[in-house]
């Protein structure tokens, strides 16, 4: 079982699971995660883990969906894990917040986690996104333009609550526990998942949604990743995630220097020379390398959920390098504020849809 292998030794290397951790198994039914729970299930004597299975019922596929939530639940009875599940209507939520089916489908499962870790005390929940996910990613940003971040693709690890940018339910505030979200499978190839399966007996659902041509990920998977290997370099899936592992070591190491300058949810106190509620001194901005004034611009930009692209980040740089009092115009009713206080150092500091009308209120003025 060379999976069963290789996820044991990366979950040592990389410090995964501790003993005594409660972890939530999203499954969808499918082969990857079908194929991850099995896995930790046999493992987790060894790691010392008390396992759970999650379940969402997207409401997407009419019985079949249903049919998937009876699959899992039966595979949780054989495994003797607890089981938790939770219906959402996917459709309806794209709809009512106008994105897609895969933003609104993405977002109802990490708030399903972020409740599930809060009602059954998990500390960790781990996804079964594999190598080939993490090449489909990596390729896809490519595509759509990515810087480092970017290309860092599918994040082994990190805070479950981040990816919502949700605040903690009361229950895991009052235990001061941010659940973590972790990736196990993600060094692991789809074809060493599939012959786990094989080797195991297992059987798994095959979601016909996976193969619809209407999704650039699903055309990306059966049609350009396949081309690209067979006609530039069969190694290509390989290439990409050690591309994504690098970007995300390198990605995490700039982080940590924007973090010396706008530390996240920094107030003035901590933050002396920048916050991201008042913004940056300009004299500080200038001093840094190209690189941290993007990345410390993208900081600011966090607490708002606003995400710029290329043209309008560089916008936003030049406004800031230029250094006149005024107000710069940034997407979805957000903006951007130069102050020339006397005495003081000049500051740039974004603005919410209401200060925006007050900035340009004073800036309107005699």
């Amino acid at each position: 079982m060379a999976m069963l292998a290789a996820l044991q030794r990366d979950l040592r290397r990389r410090r995964l699971l501790r003993p005594g951790e409660r972890v939530g198994i999203a499954v969808s039914g499918g082969a990857d995660s079908v194929a991850l729970v099995r896995a930790l299930a046999t493992l987790a004597p060894e790691f010392g883990i008390v396992p759970a299975i999650l379940h969402l019922n997207h409401k997407l596929r009419g019985a079949d969906s249903d049919a998937d939530q009876s699959f899992v639940a039966s595979l949780a009875a054989q495994l003797g894990l607890e089981f938790v599940a939770e219906s959402a209507d996917v459709a309806a939520l794209a709809s009512a917040e106008g994105i897609s089916l895969e933003a609104a489908g993405r977002r109802a499962r990490y708030g399903f986690f972020l409740r599930a870790a809060a009602t059954h005390r998990l500390d960790r929940v781990a996804t079964a996104h594999t190598r080939d996910d993490q090449a489909e990613t990596v390729l896809l940003r490519l595509l759509r333009g990515a810087g480092p971040s970017g290309l860092a693709g599918i994040h082994r690890a990190c805070d479950l609550a981040s990816l919502i940018r949700a605040p903690l339910p009361p229950l895991l505030r009052e235990r001061g526990v941010a659940p973590r979200l972790i990736r196990p499978l993600l060094s692991i190839s789809r074809a060493e998942v599939e012959e786990f399966l094989r080797s195991v007996g297992q059987d798994f659902r095959q979601d016909a949604s996976n193969l619809d041509p209407r999704f650039l990920r699903n055309r990306i998977r059966s049609h350009l990743l396949p081309a690209l290997e067979r006609d530039y370099n069969p190694q290509l899936r390989q290439a990409l995630s050690e591309t994504a592992e690098v970007a995300a070591d390198e990605n995490a190491w700039i982080e940590e220097l924007v973090s010396t300058i706008v530390p996240p949810g920094a107030d003035s106190a901590a933050a002396p020379l920048a916050s991201s509620e008042k913004g940056i001194e300009l004299p500080i901005f200038r001093a840094q390398p190209v690189a941290l004034q993007r990345r410390i611009l993208r900081r600011l930009c966090q607490p708002y959920g606003l995400a710029l692209d290329f043209v309008q980040l560089e916008s936003l740089r030049d406004f800031a390098l230029a250094g006149k009092a005024g107000v710069l115009q940034l997407p979805a009713g957000f903006s951007a504020e130069i102050l020339r206080p006397r005495l003081l150092p000049a500051r740039l500091r974004l603005l919410s849809r209401h200060e925006t009308k007050s900035a340009e209120g004073r800036q309107g003025a005699p």
